[in-house]
This record gives structure tokens, C-alpha cells and sequence, in this order.
């Protein structure tokens, strides 16, 4: 799967464009990254607009439907494992969780350190 990590020009061209908006993040704290597969499957997960604690996945499905819902149902389920995921309703747009920590940087938790993605969820 190939990465891309858009959180620093995104965070970038929002201050261009003067973004002054709640939750814009363009003091560093924006996630905006991504991941594909070659059969076009993937996600996209960041938090514009969000608590900077909160962070919206969107998940896209390509040419293989199969492994597009495959690949999604294994990374809700490890998603799970370490946090709280609510699905967003059809139709419907992510917006901040009023539970979700807000403001200053949390203290780290170290509990969870990521090991690299190598193609499986």
C-alpha cells in the first residue's frame, strides 16, 4: 500500500488561504494521510474541522469491492482495539465529539505504539 502524508501542505495552503475557522489546525496540529492499494482500495483519515484529538476515516473502495470491505473490516477492528470508532451515519459528515479532548496536547500514552503498515490491517 502506498502512504501519503498531506498533513503539513494541507496545513500549509489553509494558512494561505487565511483559514480561521474552529478546528482548521494550521498551527500543526492537522492529520490529513492516506493509504492505497493498487486495486484502488484505501482510506483517508484526518481531522480538519474536528477536535484535535478526533479523527474522521473514510475509506474508498476501488476496482475489488471484496478486498475494499475486506481491508476496511480489519481496520475498524484494530482501530477498535485501542480506541472508541463511531460510524457516521450515510449521508452524513463527521463533526466534533464534544467528548473528545480538545485544546492543549493530552499527555502522551504510550500504550499503543504503532508498527508499521505492511500491507495487511
Amino acid at each position: 500500500m502506498r502512504y501519503v502524508d498531506g498533513s503539513k501542505s494541507t496545513a500549509d495552503d489553509l494558512k494561505v488561504m487565511g483559514a480561521t475557522g474552529t478546528n482548521m489546525h494550521t498551527d500543526g496540529r492537522l492529520i490529513h494521510v492516506g493509504v492505497e492499494a493498487d486495486a484502488g482500495h484505501g482510506l483517508t483519515a484526518g481531522n480538519m474541522g474536528l477536535n484535535p484529538y478526533d479523527v474522521a476515516v473514510g475509506f474508498s473502495r476501488g476496482r475489488d469491492i471484496d478486498a475494499a470491505h475486506t481491508f476496511s473490516g480489519k481496520v475498524i477492528a484494530r482501530l477498535e482495539k485501542h480506541w472508541t470508532v463511531k460510524v457516521v451515519p450515510k449521508d452524513s459528515g463527521a463533526f466534533p465529539n464534544p467528548e473528545c479532548a480538545q485544546g492543549t496536547a493530552a499527555p502522551p500514552n504510550n500504550s499503543f505504539k504503532p508498527t508499521p503498515l505492511r500491507g495487511a490491517a
